[in-house]
């Protein structure tokens, strides 16, 4: 069952009850994402919770487990719920149980709109979404059918999968794309794949970009974030350049590529060249990446496994690099632009939507040691190319990617589902 405790006393069950006009009252919003760690969709979720119009919206939000991303809900004064029996691998009694605890949370809080992020949550809270629906006709419901909503950060598609796995994964998401009304994709380049493989009818799908809260953003001073790195982490930085990344560690995000155009620039390089992971990851990915590092004797190589707020370090350096197997729209390439870092990025997702190649940053093709090999070299050698790509892109961040201008639009597709 739902944790109940959390919900502050003004949420109690007399609230729920509808007005006798719905255009009269705040329309309750139910977040649901899989599971309770801090990443991009997390990070989206948490935005939209956060600085929708109060007197517009009351929001509620669920996840599997109490991890980082509960925390900042419950830190922010929304009510949270732990979706108990919900993770991210396939365990059918589990898959079952957590079903109906979703199920259960509509029946108690009534959303008016349930937006559901990540692929295992949209299957399990897209089925429960419809059965409520079809519960909300019966004469006695005394309620309107919710609009269900569904964002893709990412399709999973675009994953470097065998054919069989891919050909079940879109057979699934076809299904799952069934239980929504809207589906918002986080760039132009998810929404044509979608089309492309008939996920859903075009009407259905709209794009949506990602956006940052720029007033928010504090940055550290490049001294400031390099001395900090090397009092509370313990680092043993030189006056070398740096060079960084602030990722998962998790095979999407290419960073044993990284790695081993690691090994080619110190055998290349006269001088020291510090690279500096920054992120989190799970057996056995940690300690592969541990593993790797020690076998190739890369003592320049940093791994930090959490930093709070880590965006506030990105100007520690020289250049920020992200070599992707595949993205949505990653919020730390905005970040690294608003930083005016430098930028080398893999041409993958909707990566080339945000960062023009050449004109505001590097873009290269993904799996490719050597051109990343290349790309950090020329940049250090050219470090006034570098300064005036991050210049340019951090005015398009400004004017393209603001916080303001993702929930405008979001406000939009739920206005529209009255």
């Amino acid at each position: 069952m739902a944790k109940k405790s959390t919900i502050p006393p003004k949420f109690c069950s007399v609230k729920f009850r509808r007005a006798s006009s719905p255009k009269l009252r705040p329309r309750r919003v139910l977040y649901i994402i899989t599971k309770s760690v801090w990443g991009g969709a997390a990070k989206y979720v948490y935005d939209l919770a956060v600085h929708l119009p109060k007197d517009k919206f009351t929001v509620f939000a669920a996840a599997g487990g109490d991890g980082k991303f509960a925390q900042a809900i419950k830190k922010a004064g929304l009510p949270y719920f732990e979706i108990k029996n919900f993770q991210k691998n396939v365990n059918p009694l589990k898959d079952i149980f957590a079903f109906f605890e979703i199920l259960n949370l509509f029946f108690q809080l009534k959303p008016d709109i349930i937006h559901v992020n990540s692929s295992k949550a949209g299957g399990l809270a897209g089925l429960a979404a419809l059965i409520y629906k079809i519960s909300s006709k019966l004469p006695t419901a005394n309620r309107q059918p919710p609009t269900a909503i569904f964002t893709a950060h990412g399709w999973v598609l675009a994953e470097d999968r065998p054919k069989w796995q891919i050909f079940l994964i879109k057979f699934f998401s076809k299904i799952t794309a069934l239980f929504y009304n809207k589906i918002i994709c986080v760039s132009g380049f998810d929404r044509e794949m979608a089309v492309k493989n008939k996920i859903a009818p075009a009407h259905k799908l709209i794009t949506i970009h990602n956006g940052i809260n720029l007033k928010t953003l504090n940055f550290l001073s490049k001294k400031e974030a390099r001395e900090k790195l090397l009092t509370t982490y313990n680092l043993q930085l030189t006056t070398s350049k740096t060079i960084g990344t602030i990722a998962e560690w998790a095979k999407n995000k290419g960073l044993f590529f990284l790695l081993e155009a690691a090994i080619k620039i110190k055998a290349d390089l006269s001088k020291p060249l510090e690279i500096i992971l920054i992120g989190s990851g799970e057996n056995p990915d940690k300690e592969k990446m541990y593993d790797f590092i020690k076998k190739h004797n890369l003592e320049n190589v940093r791994l930090i496994e959490f930093i709070p707020d880590a965006a506030s370090y990105l100007k520690a350096f020289d250049i920020f690099i992200l070599p992707s197997l595949k993205e949505g729209l990653p919020y730390v390439i905005l970040e690294a632009m608003a930083a005016k870092t430098p930028i080398i990025a893999t041409r993958v997702g909707g990566v080339p939507e945000m960062i023009e190649p050449n004109i505001e940053s590097i873009l290269i093709e993904p799996k490719k040691p050597d051109l990343i090999k290349e790309k950090i070299i020329y940049l250090l050698k050219n470090p006034v190319v570098g300064r005036q790509m991050a210049k340019r892109a951090e005015i398009k961040v400004k004017k393209e990617f603001s916080l303001e201008k993702m929930i405008e639009e979001t406000k939009k597709v739920y206005e529209a589902g009255r």
